[in-house]
Protein backbone atom coordinates (compact mmCIF):
# COMPACT_ATOMS: atom_id res chain seq x y z
CA UNK A 1 0.00 0.00 0.00
CA UNK A 2 2.66 2.67 1.09
CA UNK A 3 4.60 1.82 -2.78
CA UNK A 4 1.43 2.13 -4.66
CA UNK A 5 0.98 5.84 -2.18
CA UNK A 6 4.49 6.68 -3.14
CA UNK A 7 3.99 5.98 -6.98
CA UNK A 8 0.77 8.16 -6.70
CA UNK A 9 2.35 10.97 -5.76
CA UNK A 10 5.24 10.77 -7.77
CA UNK A 11 2.51 10.70 -11.02
CA UNK A 12 0.63 13.94 -9.30
CA UNK A 13 3.82 15.73 -8.52
CA UNK A 14 4.78 15.44 -12.51
CA UNK A 15 1.36 16.08 -13.65
CA UNK A 16 1.72 19.16 -11.68
CA UNK A 17 4.98 20.25 -13.16
CA UNK A 18 3.67 19.72 -16.91
CA UNK A 19 1.00 21.50 -15.17
CA UNK A 20 2.86 24.53 -14.39
CA UNK A 21 5.12 24.50 -18.07
CA UNK A 22 2.21 24.35 -20.18
CA UNK A 23 0.74 27.38 -18.20
CA UNK A 24 3.98 29.31 -18.45
CA UNK A 25 4.86 28.24 -21.86
CA UNK A 26 1.67 28.14 -24.83
CA UNK A 27 1.08 25.27 -26.58
CA UNK A 28 0.93 26.63 -29.66
CA UNK A 29 4.43 28.13 -29.10
CA UNK A 30 5.65 24.75 -28.34
CA UNK A 31 4.12 23.41 -31.74
CA UNK A 32 5.42 25.82 -34.01
CA UNK A 33 8.77 24.66 -33.89
CA UNK A 34 7.79 21.98 -35.84
CA UNK A 35 6.39 23.81 -38.59
CA UNK A 36 9.76 23.54 -40.68
CA UNK A 37 10.64 20.20 -39.80
CA UNK A 38 11.86 18.61 -41.82
CA UNK A 39 11.25 14.35 -43.50
CA UNK A 40 14.92 13.20 -43.87
CA UNK A 41 15.87 14.68 -40.58
CA UNK A 42 12.89 12.63 -38.91
CA UNK A 43 14.02 9.56 -40.91
CA UNK A 44 18.00 9.75 -39.22
CA UNK A 45 16.60 10.34 -36.05
CA UNK A 46 14.25 7.60 -35.94
CA UNK A 47 17.41 5.39 -37.40
CA UNK A 48 19.48 6.64 -35.02
CA UNK A 49 17.32 5.30 -32.10
CA UNK A 50 17.53 1.94 -33.58
CA UNK A 51 21.35 2.04 -33.82
CA UNK A 52 21.32 3.36 -30.34
CA UNK A 53 19.24 -0.43 -29.03
CA UNK A 54 21.10 -2.69 -31.56
CA UNK A 55 24.41 -1.23 -29.66
CA UNK A 56 23.19 -2.02 -26.57
CA UNK A 57 21.59 -5.05 -26.85
CA UNK A 58 25.42 -5.91 -28.39
CA UNK A 59 26.72 -4.86 -25.24
CA UNK A 60 24.70 -7.58 -23.10
CA UNK A 61 25.32 -10.09 -25.78
CA UNK A 62 28.75 -9.60 -25.35
CA UNK A 63 28.84 -9.83 -21.43
CA UNK A 64 26.55 -13.15 -21.92
CA UNK A 65 29.17 -14.49 -23.92
CA UNK A 66 31.85 -14.42 -22.21
CA UNK A 67 29.89 -16.25 -19.45
CA UNK A 68 29.16 -18.99 -21.73
CA UNK A 69 25.68 -17.85 -22.57
CA UNK A 70 24.19 -18.39 -26.19
CA UNK A 71 20.88 -16.03 -26.80
CA UNK A 72 19.73 -15.05 -30.07
CA UNK A 73 20.52 -11.61 -30.82
CA UNK A 74 16.91 -10.94 -32.06
CA UNK A 75 16.01 -12.07 -28.58
CA UNK A 76 18.25 -9.96 -26.44
CA UNK A 77 17.17 -7.16 -28.77
CA UNK A 78 13.52 -7.84 -27.28
CA UNK A 79 14.51 -8.27 -24.19
CA UNK A 80 16.33 -4.85 -23.71
CA UNK A 81 13.48 -3.12 -25.31
CA UNK A 82 11.02 -4.61 -22.63
CA UNK A 83 13.54 -4.01 -19.43
CA UNK A 84 13.55 0.16 -21.38
CA UNK A 85 9.88 0.12 -21.61
CA UNK A 86 8.92 -0.89 -17.91
CA UNK A 87 12.39 1.28 -16.66
CA UNK A 88 10.50 4.30 -18.15
CA UNK A 89 7.23 4.06 -16.97
CA UNK A 90 8.03 3.68 -13.73
CA UNK A 91 9.29 6.03 -11.15
CA UNK A 92 12.99 3.65 -11.06
CA UNK A 93 15.63 6.10 -12.48
CA UNK A 94 15.96 3.93 -15.08
CA UNK A 95 16.23 0.77 -13.20
CA UNK A 96 12.98 -0.61 -12.98
CA UNK A 97 13.46 -2.96 -15.96
CA UNK A 98 16.72 -4.53 -15.00
CA UNK A 99 15.35 -7.41 -13.07
CA UNK A 100 12.90 -8.24 -15.50
CA UNK A 101 15.76 -8.31 -17.99
CA UNK A 102 16.89 -11.02 -15.86
CA UNK A 103 14.13 -12.76 -15.35
CA UNK A 104 13.50 -13.09 -19.26
CA UNK A 105 16.37 -14.88 -19.78
CA UNK A 106 15.52 -17.61 -17.28
CA UNK A 107 13.08 -18.08 -20.71
CA UNK A 108 15.80 -20.12 -22.19
CA UNK A 109 16.67 -22.32 -19.14
CA UNK A 110 19.42 -19.84 -17.15
CA UNK A 111 19.23 -19.06 -13.19
CA UNK A 112 18.01 -15.79 -12.04
CA UNK A 113 20.85 -15.10 -10.09
CA UNK A 114 23.07 -15.62 -13.21
CA UNK A 115 20.89 -13.73 -15.77
CA UNK A 116 21.04 -11.13 -12.78
CA UNK A 117 25.28 -11.05 -12.82
CA UNK A 118 25.13 -10.65 -16.56
CA UNK A 119 22.53 -7.64 -16.25
CA UNK A 120 24.33 -5.98 -13.19
CA UNK A 121 27.76 -6.12 -15.48
CA UNK A 122 25.94 -4.58 -18.49
CA UNK A 123 24.47 -1.89 -16.54
CA UNK A 124 27.54 -1.32 -14.71
CA UNK A 125 29.75 -0.75 -17.57
CA UNK A 126 26.99 1.00 -19.14
CA UNK A 127 26.94 3.41 -15.81
CA UNK A 128 30.61 3.78 -15.82
CA UNK A 129 31.09 4.77 -19.64
CA UNK A 130 28.31 7.16 -19.05
CA UNK A 131 30.64 8.67 -15.85
CA UNK A 132 33.51 8.69 -18.28
CA UNK A 133 32.08 10.62 -20.96
CA UNK A 134 29.99 13.02 -18.64
CA UNK A 135 33.01 14.06 -16.95
CA UNK A 136 35.03 14.88 -19.98
CA UNK A 137 31.92 16.83 -21.49
CA UNK A 138 31.28 18.70 -18.47
CA UNK A 139 35.16 19.59 -18.40
CA UNK A 140 34.08 20.96 -22.15
CA UNK A 141 31.28 22.94 -21.28
CA UNK A 142 32.83 24.81 -18.68
CA UNK A 143 35.68 25.84 -20.63
CA UNK A 144 33.36 26.53 -23.87
CA UNK A 145 30.12 28.16 -22.04
CA UNK A 146 30.08 30.73 -19.24
CA UNK A 147 27.28 29.16 -17.39
CA UNK A 148 26.30 30.57 -13.27
CA UNK A 149 28.48 30.13 -11.17
CA UNK A 150 26.26 27.81 -8.96
CA UNK A 151 25.54 25.88 -12.03
CA UNK A 152 29.30 25.57 -13.37
CA UNK A 153 30.19 24.07 -9.55
CA UNK A 154 26.88 21.53 -9.32
CA UNK A 155 27.97 19.95 -12.78
CA UNK A 156 31.25 20.01 -11.89
CA UNK A 157 30.86 18.48 -8.50
CA UNK A 158 28.18 15.82 -9.64
CA UNK A 159 30.65 14.46 -12.20
CA UNK A 160 33.69 14.39 -9.56
CA UNK A 161 31.75 12.29 -7.77
CA UNK A 162 30.14 9.91 -9.93
CA UNK A 163 33.44 9.28 -11.75
CA UNK A 164 35.22 8.97 -8.44
CA UNK A 165 32.33 5.97 -7.64
CA UNK A 166 32.74 4.45 -10.68
CA UNK A 167 36.29 3.79 -10.58
CA UNK A 168 35.80 2.91 -6.79
CA UNK A 169 33.54 -0.29 -8.20
CA UNK A 170 35.66 -1.14 -11.25
CA UNK A 171 38.55 -0.77 -9.16
CA UNK A 172 37.41 -2.80 -6.28
CA UNK A 173 36.01 -5.93 -9.17
CA UNK A 174 39.53 -5.75 -11.23
CA UNK A 175 41.35 -6.28 -7.92
CA UNK A 176 38.66 -8.94 -7.21
CA UNK A 177 37.88 -7.85 -4.29
CA UNK A 178 34.45 -6.70 -4.63
CA UNK A 179 31.92 -4.60 -2.47
CA UNK A 180 28.39 -6.00 -3.01
CA UNK A 181 28.49 -8.49 -0.17
CA UNK A 182 29.94 -6.04 2.20
CA UNK A 183 27.41 -3.44 0.88
CA UNK A 184 24.82 -5.95 1.40
CA UNK A 185 25.64 -6.70 4.99
CA UNK A 186 26.10 -2.87 5.43
CA UNK A 187 22.89 -2.17 4.45
CA UNK A 188 21.82 -5.28 6.73
CA UNK A 189 19.84 -7.18 3.80
CA UNK A 190 20.73 -10.52 4.88
CA UNK A 191 18.24 -9.69 8.00
CA UNK A 192 15.36 -8.99 5.80
CA UNK A 193 13.06 -12.50 5.22
CA UNK A 194 11.63 -11.26 2.11
CA UNK A 195 15.30 -10.95 0.36
CA UNK A 196 16.74 -14.08 2.06
CA UNK A 197 20.04 -13.58 0.60
CA UNK A 198 22.66 -16.13 1.76
CA UNK A 199 26.48 -15.63 2.36
CA UNK A 200 27.17 -18.12 -0.35
CA UNK A 201 24.60 -16.77 -3.19
CA UNK A 202 26.09 -13.69 -2.70
CA UNK A 203 29.43 -15.10 -3.44
CA UNK A 204 28.48 -17.00 -6.23
CA UNK A 205 26.85 -13.75 -7.43
CA UNK A 206 29.71 -11.47 -7.06
CA UNK A 207 32.54 -13.88 -8.33
CA UNK A 208 30.76 -13.82 -11.81
CA UNK A 209 30.71 -10.15 -12.03
CA UNK A 210 34.42 -9.78 -10.57
CA UNK A 211 35.74 -12.59 -13.27
CA UNK A 212 34.74 -9.75 -16.33
CA UNK A 213 36.32 -6.96 -14.86
CA UNK A 214 39.34 -8.92 -13.30
CA UNK A 215 39.89 -11.99 -16.27
CA UNK A 216 37.49 -11.19 -19.75
CA UNK A 217 39.68 -8.26 -20.36
CA UNK A 218 39.09 -8.71 -23.92
CA UNK A 219 35.25 -8.76 -23.81
CA UNK A 220 35.00 -6.10 -21.77
CA UNK A 221 36.59 -3.84 -23.79
CA UNK A 222 34.53 -5.02 -26.51
CA UNK A 223 31.62 -3.80 -24.30
CA UNK A 224 33.22 -0.53 -23.54
CA UNK A 225 33.62 0.22 -27.41
CA UNK A 226 29.97 -1.41 -27.75
CA UNK A 227 28.96 1.86 -25.02
CA UNK A 228 30.96 4.08 -27.06
CA UNK A 229 29.44 3.57 -29.86
CA UNK A 230 25.99 4.18 -28.56
CA UNK A 231 26.84 7.15 -27.72
CA UNK A 232 28.13 8.45 -30.93
CA UNK A 233 24.79 7.66 -32.22
CA UNK A 234 23.01 9.20 -28.94
CA UNK A 235 25.02 12.39 -30.59
CA UNK A 236 23.63 11.79 -34.19
CA UNK A 237 19.61 11.17 -32.39
CA UNK A 238 19.92 14.50 -31.02
CA UNK A 239 21.57 16.28 -33.62
CA UNK A 240 18.65 15.33 -35.52
CA UNK A 241 16.22 15.76 -33.22
CA UNK A 242 17.65 19.79 -33.07
CA UNK A 243 17.52 19.60 -36.66
CA UNK A 244 14.14 19.18 -36.84
CA UNK A 245 13.04 22.16 -34.68
CA UNK A 246 15.70 24.31 -37.12
CA UNK A 247 18.37 24.26 -34.70
CA UNK A 248 22.23 22.81 -35.76
CA UNK A 249 23.76 23.11 -32.64
CA UNK A 250 27.20 22.37 -31.70
CA UNK A 251 28.46 19.32 -29.85
CA UNK A 252 29.22 20.89 -26.65
CA UNK A 253 25.70 22.13 -26.83
CA UNK A 254 24.34 18.55 -27.34
CA UNK A 255 26.10 17.35 -24.57
CA UNK A 256 25.01 20.07 -22.31
CA UNK A 257 21.15 18.82 -23.64
CA UNK A 258 22.04 15.15 -23.28
CA UNK A 259 23.65 15.68 -19.61
CA UNK A 260 19.89 17.66 -18.58
CA UNK A 261 17.77 15.00 -19.99
CA UNK A 262 20.05 12.11 -17.92
CA UNK A 263 19.47 14.08 -14.83
CA UNK A 264 15.82 14.78 -15.36
CA UNK A 265 15.32 10.54 -15.14
CA UNK A 266 17.13 10.31 -12.17
CA UNK A 267 14.19 12.18 -10.58
CA UNK A 268 12.13 9.14 -9.45
CA UNK A 269 8.97 10.22 -11.66
CA UNK A 270 7.71 8.03 -13.93
CA UNK A 271 8.18 9.22 -17.69
CA UNK A 272 10.28 11.99 -16.21
CA UNK A 273 6.63 14.22 -16.10
CA UNK A 274 7.21 17.45 -16.13
CA UNK A 275 10.97 17.24 -14.88
CA UNK A 276 11.99 16.38 -18.57
CA UNK A 277 10.25 19.51 -20.01
CA UNK A 278 11.67 21.60 -16.99
CA UNK A 279 15.64 20.42 -17.36
CA UNK A 280 15.07 21.47 -21.43
CA UNK A 281 13.93 24.31 -20.59
CA UNK A 282 16.99 25.24 -18.17
CA UNK A 283 19.30 24.34 -21.00
CA UNK A 284 17.72 26.44 -23.82
CA UNK A 285 17.25 29.48 -21.79
CA UNK A 286 21.28 28.66 -21.09
CA UNK A 287 21.69 28.87 -24.55
CA UNK A 288 19.70 31.88 -25.42
CA UNK A 289 17.42 30.19 -27.32
CA UNK A 290 13.50 30.46 -26.27
CA UNK A 291 12.17 27.86 -23.65
CA UNK A 292 9.65 26.53 -26.22
CA UNK A 293 11.68 24.86 -28.53
CA UNK A 294 13.41 23.01 -24.90
CA UNK A 295 9.76 21.49 -24.56
CA UNK A 296 9.34 20.63 -28.02
CA UNK A 297 12.57 18.82 -27.92
CA UNK A 298 11.34 17.43 -24.57
CA UNK A 299 8.05 16.54 -26.42
CA UNK A 300 10.02 14.56 -29.60
CA UNK A 301 12.18 13.19 -26.72
CA UNK A 302 9.34 11.95 -24.89
CA UNK A 303 7.38 10.62 -27.89
CA UNK A 304 10.49 8.18 -29.03
CA UNK A 305 10.15 7.05 -25.41
CA UNK A 306 6.93 5.97 -25.25
CA UNK A 307 7.22 4.14 -28.98
CA UNK A 308 9.88 2.07 -27.44
CA UNK A 309 7.97 1.01 -24.54
CA UNK A 310 4.44 0.29 -26.21
CA UNK A 311 7.00 -2.14 -28.76
CA UNK A 312 8.43 -3.25 -25.45
CA UNK A 313 5.47 -3.98 -23.55
CA UNK A 314 3.76 -5.87 -26.35
CA UNK A 315 6.84 -7.97 -26.88
CA UNK A 316 6.22 -8.56 -23.08
CA UNK A 317 2.53 -9.42 -23.71
CA UNK A 318 3.57 -11.70 -26.92
CA UNK A 319 6.10 -13.59 -24.75
CA UNK A 320 3.45 -14.19 -21.93
CA UNK A 321 5.69 -13.99 -19.00
CA UNK A 322 4.72 -13.82 -15.73
CA UNK A 323 7.84 -11.60 -14.07
CA UNK A 324 6.81 -12.25 -10.25
CA UNK A 325 6.39 -16.29 -10.90
CA UNK A 326 10.01 -16.57 -13.68
CA UNK A 327 11.50 -14.63 -10.60
CA UNK A 328 10.54 -16.95 -8.41
CA UNK A 329 10.59 -20.14 -10.06
CA UNK A 330 14.20 -19.28 -11.23
CA UNK A 331 14.97 -18.59 -7.22
CA UNK A 332 13.64 -22.17 -6.18
CA UNK A 333 15.76 -23.62 -8.80
CA UNK A 334 18.97 -21.74 -7.76
CA UNK A 335 18.83 -23.45 -4.25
Amino acid sequence: MKKKSLIALSVIAGLVALWIVFKIIPFQEIVENFHNANPIHIIFFLISSCLIMIALAWKWKVVLKSQNIKIPFSHLFAYRLIGYGISYLTPSAKLGGEPVRAALLSRHGIKFSRALSSVVIDKTIEVASSALFFFIGVLIVLFKFALPGQTEITMLLFAIVFLVLMIFVYHRMASGKGFIRSLCKTLRLHKIKKVDISEKKLEEFEKRIIKFFKQDKKDFLLAFIACFVSWIFMFLEYKMATLILGYNLSFTTLFLIISFVGAAFIIPIPMAMGTLEASQIAVFTMMSIKSAAGVALAFIIRIRDLLWSIIGMLLLSYYGVKISKTIEKSYINSK
